[in-house]
């Protein structure tokens, strides 16, 4: 004949759900904490695209006023000289 044994009381049983309760209870914050955090992150990597994009506007614009100071620059002295060219051959005809 075979015995059956209860491997546990149920006062063990109870004790065991009641940890395995207040574990899953433990759990269940650390995973709001955790989903909290990832909020936190992903509103930080949406403020973060869009100082990105403020920072290469101002890079854009700053590298075209170059440009186009460095045109002037280089040019300037040709245009000079070409409209006293004009000037002077209108007043000598």
């Amino acid at each position: 004949m075979i015995e059956r044994e209860q491997w546990y009381t149920n006062k063990e049983l109870w004790e065991q759900l009641n940890s395995l309760r207040a574990d899953f209870k433990d759990l269940r914050h650390e995973m709001q904490e955790t989903r909290n955090v990832i909020r936190k992150y992903n509103g930080l990597r949406e403020e973060l695209g869009i100082v990105k994009e403020k920072v290469e506007r101002i890079e854009a614009k700053t590298e075209g006023k170059k440009t186009v100071l460095e045109a002037v620059r280089l040019w300037g002295g040709w245009l000079f000289a070409f409209l006293t060219l004009i000037i002077l051959m209108i007043q000598h005809f």
